[in-house]
């Protein structure tokens, strides 16, 4: 029987996922993240998917969100960032509760997400060597990119931004997937993102992807296009995800 655990590991509050006869054995270890304005409970039922392929599951609450809740800076994307930054902090975090407790299996470390924590996973996998196997569902890998995309539309929409918010965000240049792919390291990583995605534009996942195609550290990459899909998750793909772990990760 699956079963849902709250923790609090220090002030990140997270659930944790698990077959019951797992709780006190070693796991592979997947810490997966949700999306923007979402929560640790919205992305359950991928993690029942995965803890049903006997995986130990960690959904944090990203700060300023679910237990964390705050109200989000009318800066566009400040709030945003200071979020995924919050995610980084907190990954070494989680990774280390598990370890001292000895309840990794053989060092397996599967990290995924949706949306903003497709980016987080992506932005992880540059600092992260021991990060076995990714999944980065609906999120853009080029952190820049996707900044100046957003700095650019708040301007045509006579929104206030600082003229110096790439300044201020200035740490996206050491975490982003698109300055580093080599630190992809031959990892097993997972892309999908829908054509008609409104949010995060499908052809920056798709761009970095056929520009590292060729290369011998990314001959474990692989993309899946949802073609006509927006930014939705349906079951069909959470199973995808589940069974990319599984094979990984075993």
């Amino acid at each position: 029987m699956i079963k849902i655990y709250r923790r609090q590991l220090q002030d990140v509050p997270v659930l944790e996922v698990v077959e019951e006869k797992y709780r006190y054995s070693k796991t592979p270890l997947v810490v997966f993240y949700h999306g923007w304005r979402s929560d640790k409970e919205l992305v359950l039922t991928q993690a029942r998917k995965l803890a049903a392929k006997n995986i130990r599951v960690i959904l944090p609450d990203a700060m300023n969100h679910g237990q964390r809740i705050h109200e989000i800076s009318s800066i566009p994307s400040f709030t945003f960032w200071n979020t995924i930054q919050g995610n980084l902090a907190e990954f070494s975090l989680i990774r280390d509760f598990y370890e001292k407790r000895e309840l990794i299996k053989d060092g397996k470390i599967g990290v995924g997400g949706y949306s903003m924590g497709g980016m987080t996973t992506g932005a992880l996998l540059t600092q992260h060597p021991e990060i076995t196997a990714a999944t980065i569902i609906m999120g853009s890998p080029k952190l820049n990119e996707y900044a100046k995309l957003v700095r650019k539309s708040a301007q045509e929409h006579n929104l206030y931004i600082p003229e110096d918010m790439s300044k201020l965000t200035s740490w996206i240049d050491d975490y982003d997937l698109d300055n580093y792919p080599e630190t992809i390291a031959n990892r097993p990583l997972l892309f999908w993102h829908g054509t008609a995605d409104p949010r995060i534009p499908y052809e920056q996942s798709k761009s970095f992807f056929d520009s590292i195609q060729g290369q011998p550290y990314a001959e474990q990459v692989a993309f899946i296009t949802g073609y006509k899909a927006g930014h939705l998750v349906e079951p069909p793909l959470m199973d995808k995800i589940a069974n990319f772990f599984e094979y990984y990760l075993e």
